[in-house]
């Protein structure tokens, strides 16, 4: 979905997709997925990028202490919401959380106007989020 989305938006050269947490077994984590790219990239340093509600969650994560100690944290800061902890910055997006998105997905309610069409197909076409 996010390669699907990120072509929909023309920026397939500028911003890379990779499959590393599709193609693990079992559980995914943030900070399984950070030293996987840390080997592939050894002389880069990351930013997670997060919005308001995840960034809230993120000393729940699985070693979040560890994580947070491997990456920078940058917040999508969401009109409304209380300052994260974390570096924030305000960009044109639009005023909705994933969670929401999966809601509206389950509950049938059109989610065209949120999402790329060809994200939503797939969703719909593989029953993501109880599209079905």
């Amino acid at each position: 979905m996010a390669d699907l989305a990120i072509t929909s938006m023309g920026l397939a050269g500028k911003v890379e997709v990779l499959p590393i947490e599709v193609n693990r077994a079992g559980n995914s984590y943030a900070i399984d997925t950070v030293k996987e790219l840390k080997l592939k990239y050894p002389n880069t340093n990351f930013t997670l990028v997060l919005g308001t509600d995840a960034a809230k969650n993120l000393p729940n994560w699985h070693k979040s202490e560890e994580l947070l100690n491997q990456v920078k944290v940058l917040v999508i800061n969401r009109s409304g919401t209380q300052p994260s902890e974390y570096e924030e910055i305000n960009i044109k997006a639009l005023d909705i959380s994933s969670t929401k998105v999966r809601s509206s997905i389950s509950n049938r309610e059109n989610v065209s106007n949120l999402l790329p069409a060809k994200v939503v197909t797939f969703i719909r076409e593989f029953g993501l989020y109880g599209s079905r």
